[in-house]
């Protein structure tokens, strides 16, 4: 019983610190939104994304998934896409590049605490981002051209 009780209070422990970062995270995205800060930020932070055929309304997730981590940047895309702000083929992208590139800010800052260069652990994943994401837009949009064709 007592493992359970342990069990019990970790995984309570484990939410509230969860919540301790997504709930003033989300109060300053309401604010930033609200002011109109985050679709000014958006439109600066978007433009090397365009190449790879990511919106304005993409970067956002994406963004997040750069500084937070995957499991934070997938949520938000869960939730554009089913607003409807990012269409299924943009899915496709950011999750490449987030599936290379996640908590890039974090794993820079723990690597570099133990003495790896900054140039080798930011530009191999974000030219390989880039680059796995460039070609799954060349590739959807090729077969989405095709499909328009026939």
């Amino acid at each position: 019983m007592n493992v359970l009780w342990e069990g019990f209070l970790r995984g309570i422990s484990g939410v509230l610190q969860i919540a301790a970062i997504v709930i003033p995270l989300m109060i300053v995205l309401e604010i930033a939104e609200g002011n109109g800060w985050l679709k000014k930020v958006n439109r600066y932070v978007a433009k090397p994304f365009r190449g790879i055929g990511v919106s304005e309304e993409g970067v956002f997730p994406l963004v997040v998934a750069i500084v937070f981590g995957i499991t934070y940047g997938s949520g938000l895309i869960i939730n554009h896409v089913r607003s409807g702000q990012v269409s299924a083929h943009e899915a496709k992208i950011i999750g490449t590049f987030m599936a290379i590139a996640h908590a890039l800010v974090e794993d820079t800052i723990l690597f570099m605490v133990v003495g790896a260069p900054l140039w080798l652990l930011l530009l191999p994943r974000l030219v390989l981002a880039f680059l796995a994401s460039y070609i799954v837009h060349r590739r959807g949009s090729a077969a989405l051209g095709q499909g328009n064709d026939s």
